[in-house]
């Protein structure tokens, strides 16, 4: 068995993607996500040269190689895979909060709070409060720390079935007993999921409270998650014209190993960002 490195690269693409007949593609809100990777089959996909088979270890199919990935004390050392969940973040509040219909509201503690577990706790039973008085109430919860390294917690709320929903700060206040809230509508202008985003960047000393387990983010059961689904180049073209879709990015990732060679490319992935006009 063999100790490497897995890394991942970002490079930018031209059109590398138009190359492939199947498409993997994601929608959420007004954007399209287009992506393939280099490791397809008959319909586009099979599994890739790179598979992992527990926690911390991966296996090359094409070698039988077994590969260790790095560990990390905590996930601020892992950016990339920090930045996916931002980015998943990302699709699930342009999925749910389509032209930001909702609250965006923030919950303190009055005692700074540095033991993730006993804000999970916390949260639950706020949770279980605010259902009760909101039973079609859905959440996406994002957990942040501060420079003392006391934690607080973003909410955006809304009523899955009722656009126009009220919600009383006075309410949220009596559900949350541990310290202060805020609460406001969405602002129309700004982008929510890209506020979150932006804040994941590789010279954020903050991430580093980001223990291994303790999650970016979280949501409720109600809350839907982006549409994925394969289609051919020429489906994907008609979806992009009736859609009235533009290009806003594209790039590629390489997965390479670390060998005594140098780096080998175990899989390629090339993606497309679109938004509607």
């Amino acid at each position: 068995m063999k100790d490497e490195n897995i890394i991942v690269r970002k490079e930018k693409d031209d059109n590398g993607l138009d190359d492939f007949y199947y498409v993997k593609a994601t929608k959420y809100g007004d954007h399209l996500d287009l992506m393939v990777c280099t490791n397809r089959g008959k319909k586009g996909f099979k599994k890739p040269n790179c598979k992992k088979v527990s926690k911390g270890m991966y296996v090359n199919t094409a070698t039988n190689e077994y590969i260790k990935a790095k560990e990390y004390v905590n996930r601020g050392e892992n950016i990339s895979l920090l930045k996916k969940s931002a980015d998943n973040l990302y699709k699930l509040i342009h999925a749910n909060f389509y032209k930001n219909i909702g609250y965006h509201c923030v919950l303190t503690y009055s005692k700074p709070q540095k033991d993730t577990d006993e804000i999970y706790h916390d949260f639950k039973i706020f949770w279980q409060k605010v259902r009760y008085r909101y039973p079609d109430m859905g959440y996406i919860s994002i957990l942040e720390p501060t420079q003392k390294g006391a934690w607080h917690i973003h909410l955006l709320l809304k009523d899955v079935k009722n656009k126009k929903m009220f919600l009383s700060y006075y309410t949220i206040r009596e559900c949350w007993t541990k310290g202060y809230c805020y609460i406001s509508k969405m602002r129309k202008n700004v982008d929510y999921g890209q506020y979150f985003r932006k804040k994941i960047t590789a010279d954020n000393e903050l991430l580093e409270l980001y223990k291994p387990g303790v999650r970016y983010f979280r949501h409720s059961r109600n809350i839907k998650k982006p549409v994925t689904f394969t289609a051919n180049k020429y489906e994907i073209s008609n979806l992009i014209d009736r859609g009235n879709y533009h290009l806003v990015d594209q790039y590629s990732l390489s997965i390479n190993k670390l060998d005594f060679d140098g780096e080998v490319t175990l899989n390629k992935i090339y993606y497309k960002n679109l938004k509607r006009r």
